[in-house]
């Protein structure tokens, strides 16, 4: 499905809409921050973010549900898949988007992977990952998807690699909560990743929520005293400063 929806800052004279004939990358324009998303509901978060840093920022959302859809579905990041992503970044790219963020933690390492010159493509969680190298702590990972596991665990050990650090990393899964996700409840959500994270975590972690849905879970772990790292704000914060620098 192929979606495009304008939800942030936009300079005056920025297209609203395209004629039937017209591809879909004439809603972008050009120098812009364009935000890669498996789901809707990331839009309004997003947006806000976004305007939260920088309002006068234009901000557009690529919506592609189906990319995570056809990776669950085949358990693994296939070559159709990898394919189906670079076309994505490249059409954005080719566009007009000045950086691309991907904010799916399944996907993200394969849009970053997407070799483009005229554009910065980042994945929403590599700061988060970074913060978490940093702290020096063991790192909690804690994910809906079992997809997100594995990937973010390649982040954090390539990341750990590269400063030369030695990391501890604890991969934990919480089980039912993406099937309240998917049914649209979003406080229960919440509610069933922040019981796990009170379940399994130990006073000296630090909690990586690899989800970007994830975010409103760590206000209701606040009382225990460690730090909950989520990739929505420190992720569009990057995002913000590499717009800034191009």
């Amino acid at each position: 499905m192929r979606s495009v929806a304008s939800l942030g800052a936009a300079h005056s004279g920025t297209p609203a809409s395209c004629s039937a004939d017209e591809p879909w990358t004439c809603r972008i324009q050009r120098s812009m921050l364009v935000f890669l998303h498996t789901a809707h509901v990331h839009i309004e978060t997003f947006s806000r973010l976004v305007r939260d840093v920088d309002a006068t920022i234009p901000v557009r959302h690529e919506v592609r549900e189906r990319l995570l859809a056809d990776a669950l579905a085949a358990g693994t990041i296939t070559d159709d898949i990898r394919s189906a992503v670079a076309a994505v970044v490249q059409a954005l790219a080719d566009g007009g988007a000045k950086v691309i963020v991907c904010t799916c933690s399944t996907l993200g390492g394969v849009a970053e992977a997407v070799p483009v010159s005229h554009c910065v493509v980042m994945r929403i969680d590599r700061p988060m990952a970074e913060q978490a190298v940093a702290s020096g702590r063991r790192i909690l990972v804690v994910a809906a998807l079992r997809s997100t596991l594995q990937p973010t665990g390649v982040l954090l050990r390539q990341i750990a690699s590269d400063a030369g650090r030695s990391i501890e990393v604890v991969e934990v899964l919480c089980g039912r909560a993406w099937r309240l996700f998917e049914l649209g409840d979003h406080p229960g959500y919440a509610g069933e990743i922040a019981e796990t994270i009170e379940a399994t975590a130990l006073p000296g972690d630090v909690v990586l929520l690899a989800q970007a849905s994830m975010a409103p879970a760590a206000e209701r772990v606040r009382h225990l005293g460690i730090p909950v790292l989520s990739s929505s704000k420190s992720g569009v914060e990057a995002a913000v400063s590499r717009y800034r620098l191009r």
